[in-house]
């Protein structure tokens, strides 16, 4: 078992680029993708209506729309090692009801590979992300992390 102190994870970190006339809207990293502890050679997966979901939040003006482009990593790393992840094109879901239902979203299965198009709700809009880890048979244990960034742009409509 790939097993340390801490739980094997990618750290979803945000990077948020907004257009000056959009000062005061705010962007945030909510939960990070968790895989937890995981065993050389088995493939684990997180699905993005689960609890172990990236999740981003976004809030600003009510109604106003907003493209999201993610940049993904294809390895998590550790000192000396890599470990591969992948994102299908079904792994993201975005709801701007309030409250928000992961369980249920009312926009599925969108590819975080391809900008999402979407308007904020009353409460603004909730991301979820989820992806998969493969495990080498030899893979060394420690904490793998990466970066995951979304980018947020209103789009003036």
């Amino acid at each position: 078992m790939i097993k340390n102190t801490t739980p094997t994870i990618i750290a979803a970190a945000l990077a948020l680029f907004l257009p000056a006339a959009c000062l005061g809207q705010t962007a945030t990293s909510t939960e990070s993708l968790a895989f937890g502890d995981v065993f050389p050679g088995v493939p684990k997966t997180v699905v993005k209506t689960s609890a172990g979901a990236a999740e981003f939040t976004v809030t600003g003006t009510a109604d106003a729309e907003v493209t999201l482009d993610f940049d993904l990593p294809s390895y998590l790393s550790t000192t000396g090692d890599n470990m591969q992840v992948f994102f299908s094109s079904t792994d993201c879901a975005v709801d701007s009801t309030n409250p928000p239902d992961q369980s249920s979203p009312t926009y599925n299965n969108l590819n975080p590979y391809q900008t999402i198009t979407y308007r904020l709700g009353s409460a603004g809009l909730k991301i979820w992300l989820g992806g998969q880890i493969v495990p080498g048979l030899a893979q060394k244990a420690g904490s793998y992390n990466a970066t995951i960034r979304l980018t947020v742009a209103y789009t003036g409509s």
